[in-house]
């Protein structure tokens, strides 16, 4: 949630390790107090090498535009007449260049009055842009929700310049970090012990930067790690996440947990995968039933994976037998295989290839729910708030029925 405004490539990259994924880096100065206006981030940065008169005047526009934001002057020196001339224009602080951690500590202390702010005048930080939240659930494995929701993030970080975390929520044999060919190391486990003090500094540190411009949040290193890392948890991570980024994207484990349920709560779009299978079919009716049940407020799309293939079942087949439409179908190729086997994902490595291409026209159709509580059910069934009890009943019910 913070923007920074540098020229120095090295500068720069130094800038955005200290502060982590919440940041974006800008190179042109016309486009700040677009961008500002826009995401409504409480946090401006300008970086040493902006000239004094462009930083004034920039300080100045966002300090009148946006009176609940922050600008903080990054300096080679600091001395008495920098420091008076930033806070005529109307600076929250100035800090030296190699300074990295007052930087840090200057953005949470203007994040924290920002926030203040919001709650003083009525309006909200991130709230207005909160980020879409799209969780990929296929209720039997082997389908590919996670090179979807890997090829699905990268895709929407790289070409459409969006801020995107992808989140690993398959605790006991997550395979996000292993199919973006990224180094093992931070995960999820990081964080267990910090729900109640998870802030933007700390989750941004357990995140793990994609060449796309993607974040991923790994699963745990050992499947014995989940046990620790608790719903509550999970709830205060997609929070949290959907203020820092502009695209929240949950892959989720094959079958339905109380962490699953968290997620749920908050997901605008649900990508529910099939595959032109009678198990996956049968799963994925039972899934429904019980997103039925649970009143699911947000967009659901009925995914086929492996689209085509000649196994006596049709998408056609798959749309009558759930009574759904079906939004996206995934063409079957062994090239998709190909590119995880050597390491690059599909959408990046070929990107006008048949999948990519249905990945994108189904990326395009993401939008947020104008308020969850308003989007119509997926039956005319009572919508009557279902209790969180309630819930983990239900939840029990469907791990007898689909056992």
């Amino acid at each position: 949630m913070a923007t920074v405004l540098e020229f120095d490539q090295a500068v720069a990259r130094a800038v955005l390790s200290a502060l982590g994924s919440a940041a974006v880096l800008l190179t042109d100065a016309s486009q700040v107090a677009a961008h500002v206006r826009d995401t409504g981030d409480p946090v401006v940065i300008i970086g040493p090498s902006v000239d004094t008169a462009v930083a004034c005047r920039l300080t100045s526009q966002i300090s009148a535009a946006h009176p609940g934001s922050g600008v903080i002057w990054l300096r080679r020196r600091v001395d008495t007449s920098t420091v008076l001339e930033a806070v005529r224009a109307g600076a929250s602080d100035v800090v030296g260049e190699s300074d990295l951690p007052a930087l840090v500590a200057a953005a949470n202390r203007v994040t924290q009055k920002a926030t203040a702010f919001a709650s003083a005048t009525g309006s909200s930080v991130g709230q207005a842009n909160r980020g879409i939240v799209t969780a990929v659930f296929a209720p039997k494995g082997g389908c590919g929700k996670t090179s979807l929701a890997a090829n699905l993030g990268a895709l929407i970080a790289r070409e459409q310049h969006q801020r995107v975390v992808i989140i690993d929520l398959d605790l006991e044999s997550g395979d996000v970090q292993l199919l973006m060919s990224l180094p093992q190391g931070r995960s999820i486990s990081d964080l267990t012990g910090l729900a109640d003090s998870l802030d933007a500094a700390s989750l941004s540190a357990a995140l793990l930067p994609h060449p796309s411009g993607a974040f991923v949040l790994a699963a745990p290193r050992r499947p014995e790690e989940a046990a620790a890392v608790s719903p509550t948890l999970i709830s205060r991570v997609v929070e949290l996440a959907a203020t820092m980024f502009d695209h929240v994207i949950i892959d989720c484990p094959p079958y339905t947990t109380e962490h699953v349920l968290s997620v749920l709560d908050v997901a605008d779009n649900l990508a529910l995968l099939c595959v032109p299978d009678a198990a996956s079919i049968k799963n994925t009716a039972i899934a429904l039933d019980m997103l039925r049940e649970l009143s699911f407020g947000g967009r659901i799309s009925l995914m086929i994976n492996h689209a085509g293939d000649k196994v006596g079942i049709t998408s056609a087949d798959i749309s009558h037998a759930l009574a759904h439409p079906i939004d996206c179908e995934i063409p079957s190729s062994l090239d998709l295989p190909k590119s995880t086997n050597t390491g690059h994902l599909l959408t990046t490595w070929q990107p006008k290839h048949p999948i990519s291409m249905s990945i994108r026209n189904w990326a395009a159709t993401l939008t947020p729910s104008s308020g969850r509580g308003d989007a119509e059910p997926i039956s005319a069934e009572a919508t009557a708030p279902v209790t969180a009890q309630a819930k983990r009943s239900r939840l029990r019910f469907r791990r007898v029925a689909t056992a």
